[in-house]
C-alpha cells in the first residue's frame, strides 16, 4: 500500500512532465512558433518526470512512516539519502538518469529499507534521547540520528567501498518483469483478471494496483525515449488499457451504454440514460450495477470477450509499429478519443485505432444486449397481458 501511495503521489508530477513533453513535441508543429524553445520545455520535463524516482521515494516513505507510526520527516529524508548514496558513480558524478524511470524500484526499496530501519530502532528504544525540555523537533531529530546514520553508512559501504551496484542490481531484477509485461500473454492476463473480478462485484483496478509500479515505470521509460527522439519501447502502460481497451471503463462499456439508449426495455433505457455521460468519462459503475452486468451470466460473455479481442488488436497494432504506443500521461476521465489522441502525442492512427475498437465493441455487445433487452421488455409487458 505504501508503494501504491508512492506511485499515486508521483502522478501529478508525471502529468506535469507529460505536459512539458507534449508542448516540446506538439501534435501541430505550428504551435511551436508561439512556444518557448524545445530544450527549454524539456528542462521542465526533466525536472518533473525526469526525476520521478525522487518523488516516488519520498511519497512511499511518507506513507509507510504513517503506517509504522514513525517520524515522517525522518523517514522521507533518510529514504532520500539512501536512494542517492545507493547510486553507483559514473566518472565520479551522480548519474542523474538513474533517478528517472530506471530508478523507480530502487526508490521503493530505499524507502522501505529506511522506514523499516527507523521503525525497528523505535520499537527497541535504540537512539539518542534528550532530556531537559528540549524542543520537540530537536528531540525527534536526535532520536532519528542513529538509525539514519546506520542506513546511510551501510548502503554507502556496500556501494562505494565494496563496489556493489545496489540500485543497478534492483533495476536489473525488475527488467524482466517490464519486458514480460509487454508480451501479449501479460496484457491478456490483465484484462481477464479485471473482467473476472468485476463480474463478481470486485473493483478490478483496486486489485490490479500491484502492477501500477510497472505501468508507471513503463510510461516513464516511454517518455524518456520520446524526449530523446526514440520510439516508445513499451506497450504495457495504464494508458494503453484505458484509451484503447477499456473505453468507458472495464469491459469497454461505452459501447454497452450507447446500445442501452435505444433499448426497448424501460429498465435498460433508464440505465443507459443514467450511465452514458459517466461512461463517456470512463466511469461505468452505474452500468455495471444498474443493468446489471455484475453477477449476470447473460452479459458476462461480451464483458469478457470485448476487451480480450481489443487488447489483442491494439497490442498487435503497437507492437508491429502501426500505432505509436502511449507515452503522455493525461487525465483518465477524458473522453476516449481525446485521451487516445493526446496520450500518443497526436498520432492520428491512434485515433483511428480507438474508433475501430469502438466499432468492434459495438458488434460484440450487440447480439447479447439485443437478446437481454428482448427478455426484459417481454417481462415488463407481461403484467399488461390478460392471463
Amino acid at each position: 500500500m505504501a508503494v501504491r501511495d508512492g506511485v499515486v503521489g508521483s502522478l501529478p508530477l508525471i502529468l506535469l512532465g507529460s505536459l512539458f513533453l507534449l508542448l516540446a513535441q506538439p501534435p501541430w508543429p505550428a504551435i511551436s512558433r508561439v512556444l518557448p524553445q524545445s530544450k527549454t520545455l524539456l528542462a521542465g520535463y526533466q525536472a518533473c518526470a525526469g526525476l520521478v524516482s525522487i518523488y516516488a521515494c519520498v511519497a512511499t516513505a511518507l506513507s509507510l512512516s504513517r503506517r509504522r507510526e514513525t517520524d515522517p520527516v525522518a523517514g522521507a529524508t533518510t529514504a532520500l539519502a539512501v536512494l542517492l548514496v545507493a547510486q553507483y558513480p559514473v566518472n565520479k558524478m551522480l548519474p542523474m538518469a538513474a533517478l528517472g524511470a530506471a530508478g523507480l524500484f530502487p526508490a521503493f526499496a530505499a524507502a522501505i529499507f529506511a522506514v523499516e530501519t527507523l521503525h525497528a530502532f523505535q520499537q527497541r528504544n535504540w537512539g539518542i534521547k534528550l532530556k531537559g525540555g528540549a524542543p520537540d523537533v530537536i528531540v525527534r531529530s536526535f532520536a532519528a540520528l542513529l538509525p539514519t546514520v546506520t542506513c546511510v553508512v551501510v548502503v554507502w559501504f556496500v556501494v562505494h567501498v565494496l563496489g556493489i551496484d545496489l540500485a543497478g542490481g534492483i533495476a536489473a531484477m525488475i527488467r524482466p518483469l517490464l519486458r514480460g509485461g509487454d508480451s501479449l500473454a501479460a496484457v491478456l492476463i490483465v484484462v481477464l483478471i479485471d473482467s473476472g473480478l468485476w463480474l463478481v462485484g470486485v473493483h478490478g483496478i483496486s486489485i490490479l494496483a500491484a502492477v501500477r509500479p510497472l505501468w508507471l515505470a513503463a510510461l516513464a521509460e516511454n517518455m524518456a525515449a520520446a524526449s530523446a527522439g526514440l520510439p516508445p519501447p513499451h506497450v504495457f502502460t495504464q494508458e494503453f488499457f484505458i484509451w484503447f481497451v477499456w473505453q468507458g471503463g472495464s469491459g469497454t462499456t461505452l459501447a454497452f451504454a450507447l446500445m442501452l439508449l435505444f433499448a426497448r426495455s424501460k429498465q435498460l433505457r433508464l440505465v443507459g440514460k443514467a450511465g452514458i455521460v459517466p461512461a463517456i468519462f470512463n466511469i461505468n459503475e452505474p452500468l455495471l450495477f444498474g443493468a446489471p452486468v455484475v453477477m449476470n451470466g447473460k452479459l458476462a460473455p461480451p464483458f469478457v470477450l470485448t476487451p480480450t479481442v481489443l487488447v489483442i488488436l491494439s497490442w498487435c497494432a503497437m507492437r508491429f509499429g502501426i500505432v505509436r504506443p502511449p507515452y503522455i500521461e493525461v487525465v483518465w476521465t477524458l473522453p476516449a478519443p481525446v485521451g487516445a489522441y493526446l496520450s500518443s502525442a497526436g498520432d492520428p492512427k491512434a485515433l483511428v485505432l480507438q474508433m475501430v475498437n469502438l466499432m468492434i465493441a459495438l458488434a460484440i455487445w450487440w447480439p447479447f444486449v439485443r437478446r437481454y433487452d428482448r427478455e426484459l421488455a417481454a417481462r415488463e409487458a407481461a403484467p399488461a397481458n390478460p392471463g
